[in-house]
């Protein structure tokens, strides 16, 4: 009696390799508890806002990616960029106008009080702005030459890769409203006895 040796045909190794890649492919776009918008492929449980970014086509003919480039959603995804500015700050203007015309997505997070500033210090050390994180690492003051160096070294393209339909989204508070400085009532309550 002969014994067959099972041999695996490369169709078969190809469709092992294509079912083992397809957890990969999966990536996500979330807002986590703060406001901060995350890109990765396992949001956690509390994510508000999910929505699937993979290279899939919906039913409905939308490219779910938005046609950003597969090299800036890595960079988005790994190091998520964050613009911290103020009101009326013409170095945080300057740094909001480099970032469009370099084409980088960014959330941009407005301090405008006393507890947004301690707010500033306790996720970045400083008080000052701009301030441009990249995933966790703050780059404090806006230099033109140090921000475009670490965006590149975080995976950044160098050349603009935006889609001109992209859409930034809306700056928004680094403290949700209700937690921000309430002002004491002008003739406080006397004691009851």
């Amino acid at each position: 009696m002969t014994s067959h040796k099972f041999r695996p045909t490369r169709a078969l190794l190809a469709a092992l390799v294509f079912a083992a890649s397809l957890p990969a492919l999966a990536q996500y776009r979330w807002t986590d508890p703060s406001g901060r918008v995350n890109y990765g492929d396992a949001p956690p449980a509390d994510a508000k806002n999910l929505s699937r970014i993979d290279g899939r086509a919906r039913v409905d003919g939308v490219d779910p990616t938005g046609g950003v480039p597969f090299e800036l959603r890595k960079a988005m995804s790994t190091f998520p960029l964050t613009l911290y500015t103020a009101l009326d700050c013409g170095p945080c203007e300057s740094a909001r106008a480099w970032l469009r015309r370099r084409g980088v997505p960014y959330q941009e997070v407005v301090v405008d009080t006393e507890v947004d500033a301690e707010e500033l210090q306790r996720r970045v050390g400083t008080t000052s702005v701009p301030v441009m994180t990249l995933g966790r690492t703050p780059h404090l003051g806006f230099k033109e030459g140090a921000w475009s160096s670490a965006l590149l070294a975080a995976g950044y393209p160098a050349q603009v890769v935006m889609p001109p339909t992209y859409r930034p989204e809306p700056p928004k508070p680094i403290l949700p409203r209700e937690n921000a400085e309430r002002p004491a009532p002008a003739n406080p309550p006397a004691p009851k006895n």
